[in-house]
């Protein structure tokens, strides 16, 4: 008897999966997005407090107010840029995790359904071969083309964001900044993409928004609400 391999999505799985995958977005929008939603204001009261501290120094009642104001508008400007900086790792750190919980799911539950019919040596180096893209041919010949489906686009772009982040310079950047500018110093247009960006590119322009990663978080959903129930080895 002839076994064909399939991979079945059963329903708990799939309900796993996906409530993991929205308390982690959630979280994030709780605890790091809330965070840093009035970092202007902060800084702002960061200068009256600065103010307030450098007139009541001592020997420094008679200091110029308009050059005790412009220090402390100084230092609240460099406390504003390590908000922002800070903001910045955090949202990346944090699209980097749900990158990687949604590969490891995907090749966890690949190699769980081949196990069945082959031996496990075989359904590890499948799940887990280290090019995601030969992945995504598996499921391919499995019956479904991921890469076909609206949401993919979003997933590949979060899959050069994370490299980027992870790696700095190197191919993912450079394709990134072909490919997704908008990734890169709150976007570049991708038709007109400066050429002095793409002579001088650095790891440094990555930056995501809060709607980015609103973005992608809703593209990785919508892969495990859309993958097949049941799919069989062509």
């Amino acid at each position: 008897m002839v076994v064909q391999l399939q991979l079945y999505m059963w329903s708990g799985t799939r309900a796993v999966i996906l409530e993991r995958h929205d308390f982690y977005v959630e979280q994030v929008r709780a605890r790091v997005f809330a965070q840093f939603r009035d970092i202007s204001e902060e800084a702002e009261r960061y200068a009256e407090a600065e103010y307030e501290r450098l007139g009541s120094m001592p020997g420094d009642g008679d200091s110029d107010l308009g050059a005790l104001a412009d220090q402390a508008n100084d230092r609240a400007q460099s406390f504003y840029g390590l908000l922002s900086d800070l903001r910045k790792q955090l949202l990346l750190g944090a699209l980097a995790g749900l990158y990687h919980q949604w590969e490891k799911d995907l090749r966890d539950f690949i190699e769980r359904e081949l196990v069945h019919n082959i031996k496990p040596e075989e359904a590890t180096k499948v799940a887990w071969d280290p090019n995601i893209g030969n992945v995504f041919d598996a499921l391919k010949e499995f019956g479904w083309d991921c890469r076909l489906q609206p949401f993919f686009a979003k997933i590949e772009a979060c899959r050069l964001v994370v490299n980027v982040y992870k790696h700095g310079k190197g191919r993912s950047l450079d394709e990134l900044a072909l490919k997704h500018p908008e990734y890169l110093d709150r976007g570049f247009p991708k038709e007109a993409l400066p050429a002095f960006v793409m002579d001088n590119l650095d790891y440094e322009y990555l930056a995501i928004s809060e709607t980015q990663f609103n973005e992608i978080a809703v593209a990785l959903r919508d892969f495990w609400v859309e993958f097949p129930e049941r799919m069989y080895l062509k």
